[in-house]
């Protein structure tokens, strides 16, 4: 687990606010589960035979004793759970819903893999259309667009529905386990778990046999092969490229069909292995799974960690911690409340303002302002910011101004630009007419 320094949170904010700003595009509003919840929401959703719930979640106990709760590991079934405990399958399908969530597993460290971690999500519930896939694919694909990364590649693969994933996983199990003597103890374990999860063993013993193994698109019934076909043709159409592969099956148990993974390919990554900064499929099954009704569902997540260390490798500029452009200072010592009255406004125009507290002389004040990263200082107290003045100093340029109280915002923004404020509830808002219109007025 790591710390958020302020830089770090710089860049977090805007990779959030990025993706966010897409997901509302796209018809997903935001949503947030809690960090705890009940064990067997993940052990009935992602299967018992999973990394997840067999050695990376971490238990939470209440007093010593046995809770059944756990920290989140994983987005899907968690916003499964919301999505029939709040009523939602009940309403107009399909659901949409975007979270940005921290999760946490126990897994070993490795490279872009933290215990504590972030991701973004998209859920979408009640649509069985391969469209809903390619939307998935194609929102991540083009996230990646939007903050600059390129050494990413798309791969896909499908599973086949509940009915034929069984067929499919009695036919490798028959192979796997006529190769039992060359398998590692971790395959030889998930042959008798999910005989389908060996494929995407890492092991080079492993990988020798499953390089013989029967082909998934010969095992698929003709539904699920035209499913499919769909997927890749919108993907062709959107002109997102992608890459298939028949052994990629993900490492939860309620995928069905439609699978996919974004691997990082700069060398950085790929030495060790591979790693997704993506991924996401369909889970036709996992409502019903859940104790719902049979409800079609298709999801994406990202990491947030991995996707800003590769756009570091690739040398993505990045945001700074941020700084006040703006420092208030005085020669007076003890006219705190004054300063601050000075600040009010400014902030109030968008400015970021730091206030100087200290008795120190002004200019020492001065240097830390500088120090600080301001652009900008306003000074009080001495004998030119008298009768109702101030001086605005560019500590850029090196230049000055004696201004009027009253034109302080107006000056300080001849050398720094502001910070629009967000302003979320205008109570003033009217319904807006059709494209050109002036607003409409409801009459009173």
């Amino acid at each position: 687990m790591r710390d958020l320094l302020p830089a770090d949170a710089a860049t977090f904010d805007a990779l959030q606010s990025v993706t966010q700003s897409r997901a509302l595009r796209y018809g997903y509003p935001r949503i947030e589960t809690p960090t705890v919840e009940d064990r067997m929401v993940f052990v009935k959703s992602v299967g018992e035979a999973s990394d997840i719930v067999g050695y990376e979640m971490y238990e939470v106990s209440q007093r010593g004793g046995e809770s059944g709760l756990t920290l989140r590991p994983e987005g899907t079934a968690a916003v499964t759970r919301l999505f029939l405990q709040h009523g939602f399958h009940k309403q107009p399908l399909p659901v949409r819903f975007f979270y940005w969530e921290q999760m946490h597993r126990g897994q070993r460290p490795q490279n872009a893999r933290l215990r504590e971690f972030w991701q973004w999500g998209l859920e979408c519930y009640g649509a069985k259309e391969p469209a809903a896939d390619v939307e998935m694919m194609s929102f991540a694909a083009g996230l990646f667009r939007d903050v600059g990364l390129v050494d990413v590649e798309l791969r896909i693969n499908t599973l086949g529905d509940a009915a034929c994933q069984q067929k499919v996983k009695e036919a490798l199990a028959a192979y796997f386990r006529s190769r039992a003597a060359d398998l590692t103890e971790e395959s030889r374990w998930r042959l008798e778990t999910n005989a389908l999860r060996i494929l995407d063993a890492k092991d080079p013993r492993d990988r020798a046999v499953v390089a013989a193994a029967p082909r998934l698109a010969g095992l698929l019934c003709e539904e699920d092969r035209a499913h499919f076909a769909a997927v890749t043709a919108g993907l062709d159409r959107l002109g997102v490229r992608y890459v298939v592969d028949e052994t990629m099956v993900r490492g939860l148990d309620y995928y069905s069909r439609t699978v996919w993974e974004f691997h990082l390919t700069d060398p950085e990554f790929t030495k060790s292995g591979g790693i997704a900064v993506a991924a996401g499929g369909r889970y036709d099954g996992l409502v019903q799974t859940m104790g719902g009704p049979p409800t079609p569902g298709v999801g994406t997540a990202g990491g947030v960690d991995v996707l800003i260390l590769a756009m570091t490798q690739q040398g993505v500029t990045m945001p700074k911690a941020p700084t006040p452009d703006v420092y208030i200072v005085s020669a007076q010592p003890d006219d705190a409340a004054d300063r601050t009255q000075l600040a009010d406004p400014l902030r109030e125009a968008g400015f970021s303002v730091g206030i100087d507290y200290s008795s120190k002389p002004l200019d020492k004040q001065l240097e830390s302002a500088v120090k600080h990263g301001a652009r900008v200082a306003v000074i009080r107290g001495t004998p030119e910011a008298a009768g109702g003045n101030v001086v605005v100093r560019d500590l850029v340029a090196k230049t000055q101004r004696v201004t009027r109280l009253a034109a302080v915002v107006t000056e300080v923004g001849r050398h720094v630009p502001r910070r629009q404020p967000p302003r979320p509830f205008d109570p003033m808002q009217h319904e807006q007419g059709a494209a050109g219109e002036a607003p409409f007025l409801k009459e009173s």
